[in-house]
């Protein structure tokens, strides 16, 4: 009868306490004694500065509920942090300590926990009890509930009522009660067994800063389609916390090994038969279809179609299709389809698109388009490149597309501050040419249609391509040099097959700041007309060349340039 009554005893709270839960640590920065001087008036961003110069804290916070330019007007203080901090922002805020973090919550609301405790085998403790809120006494719903060193969590239902199974049990549990705006609660249940305290190892955790934050993985396609409302509630009501396990197996985001609380851990390998959704990763990821993180991704990282990290990413990613990385990714990005990213720092691959906000000292190649909003290192594309800033160079098989890309390579190149100008010429065969050059403040792209001004044999029409380079420029007087290649068409279009290249040096006079004049020499390479009997060898000429032979000769262009 006694064994009996002891299995089935319902245990209540030993502490019904901690109306601010810390995530049962120790507050070492929130207890710490401080003296704070009187202030007439200031800003709470210039208190939190005095206190992280003075105590070497880090406060977070999300900026909608809580502005640093608000004006406050403290006394002077001394005594611990938390006391100080609850009488500058007032009762409606409570404060957590995760590492040197001081998590600021908006929580007016309070909240109730009544639960029992029931041992039905000797190896199992089911723990149920309902939430509710103090001041109206109604039914919480979503209120998370978890105990963070055995990996459990769960939600309550309409009714504020929960159960959570504790399959080993130790005999100290800390029951964990988090909800959107009410202020976190810990109740500590202790059961009858011999286990010893100090035998258990704390869980290492962490804090993601900046989570206070809007969240884009939850607004995303991903989020919406792969994150299931509950995951999206468990981790509004976590915020940043999260624990590092060792490993995690799932079959689906769903059907993990971690159960429901999979969504706040951290693992240091983590194998996703299908897909798995995590807090993040700290080594190593492998999933056979995609891998979502909620947070960061350290390590590596390989999926069979794709992998999405709400976070930063560091090290390498490998999709078969693409990566969506919403934070910084610093390391090798690599798609087969697309890459996407907010920052990155290193190296994007995509057998498409690559796209991103900044991309300082990175280099991008892709198939058909590179995209950075911001600055970038080095642009390589098979179709097009656009970027704000290049500091190193691009080059497309089409066009490149910048604000300032002083090195850009392509057919066409559209440099805000670059070179954009028309020019009309003749040269030593006399074909007049319209010639169009567009480029950055060095190089730059030709491409130019001309036609023969004398009998040239069959060909009467030219069209020609080259890439050129500043060499000087001041106000009177331009030093260009350019190598192009030009081929020739028929009366009726036909491609003919005598190619020429040419090289030449180009020197302008100003007339005005928009017009030059130039006569430039130049120095050739033309193969014979293809109707006509070839000679023995290759020609040297000084000016012209021999219809009949291949060539090298000398020859020259003159002309009016206009700037655009």
């Amino acid at each position: 009868m006694i064994l009996f009554f002891i299995k089935r005893i319902r245990f209540y709270i030993l502490f019904s306490l901690l109306c601010s839960f810390h995530w049962g640590l120790a507050q070492q920065k929130l207890a710490a004694e401080i003296q704070m001087p009187a202030f007439s008036k200031t800003t709470v961003g210039e208190v939190f500065q005095l206190l992280k110069e003075r105590q070497d804290v880090l406060f977070s916070f999300n900026g909608n509920i809580l502005q640093m330019d608000s004006v406050i007007y403290p006394r002077a203080y001394r005594g611990n942090l938390y006391d100080y901090l609850d009488g500058i922002l007032g009762k409606e805020y409570s404060f957590k300590e995760l590492g040197k973090h001081i998590i600021v919550q908006y929580t007016p609301q309070r909240m109730s926990v009544d639960f029992e405790v029931q041992t039905p085998r000797k190896d199992k403790v089911v723990i149920t009890g309902y939430i509710k809120n103090i001041r109206t006494n109604n039914p919480i719903s979503n209120a998370s509930i978890f105990d963070r060193s055995a990996l459990l969590s769960t939600l309550t239902d309409k009714n504020g009522y929960f159960e959570l199974d504790v399959k080993k049990k130790s005999n100290l549990i800390a029951v964990n009660v988090s909800k959107e705006m009410f202020r976190d609660t810990s109740v500590m249940v202790i059961f009858p067994i011999e286990a010893q305290i100090g035998d258990k190892k704390k869980r290492e955790y962490g804090y993601f800063e900046g989570y206070e934050e809007d969240h884009g993985l939850y607004r995303s396609f991903f989020g919406r389609v792969f994150l299931s409302p509950a995951q999206q509630i468990q981790s509004m009501n976590l915020g940043g916390m999260f624990l590092y396990s060792p490993y995690q197996i799932s079959m689906t985001p769903g059907l993990s090994s971690h159960g429901f609380i999979r969504s706040q851990i951290v693992n240091k390998f983590s194998l996703n038969i299908i897909g798995g959704a995590t807090a993040g990763v700290s080594g190593v990821e492998l999933g056979g279809v995609f891998n979502i993180n909620q947070y960061n991704m350290q390590g590596f990282q390989v999926a069979g179609v794709f992998n999405t990290v709400g976070g930063n990413v560091g090290g390498v990613q490998l999709a078969g299709v693409g990566n969506r990385v919403f934070g910084t990714v610093k390391g090798v990005q690599i798609g087969g389809v697309l890459n996407k990213v907010d920052t990155v720092r290193g190296v994007q691959i995509a057998g498409v698109a690559n796209t991103a906000k900044e991309a300082a000292r990175t280099t991008q190649l892709a198939g058909v388009l590179n995209n950075s909003s911001g600055n970038v290192g080095i642009q390589i594309a098979g179709i097009a490149n656009k970027a704000k800033k290049v500091k190193g160079f691009q080059l497309a098989g089409i066009v490149n597309i910048a604000d300032s890309s002083d090195y850009p390579i392509g057919l066409l190149n559209l440099i805000k501050n670059g070179e954009k100008s028309l020019s009309l010429a003749i040269d030593e065969n006399r074909y007049l040419g319209l010639q169009f050059r567009s480029g950055g403040r060095v190089l730059y792209s030709v491409l130019s249609v001309g036609a023969a001004l004398v009998d040239d044999g069959p060909s009467k029409y030219a069209f020609e391509v080259g890439l050129g380079a500043v060499l000087l420029n001041t106000s009177k007087f331009a030093l260009r040099t350019e190598i192009t290649t030009r081929n020739h068409l028929t009366d009726k279009f036909k491609l003919l097959d005598n190619h020429q290249s040419s090289f030449r040096i180009i020197p302008a006079y100003k007339l005005t700041e928009t017009l030059s004049i130039f006569v430039a020499p130049s120095f050739n390479y033309a193969e014979r007309d293809e109707d006509t009997i070839s000679g023995t060898g290759t020609r040297w000429k000084t000016w012209g060349r021999d219809r009949t032979r291949n060539t090298f000769y000398g020859g020259g262009i003159a002309g009016l340039m206009l700037k655009l």
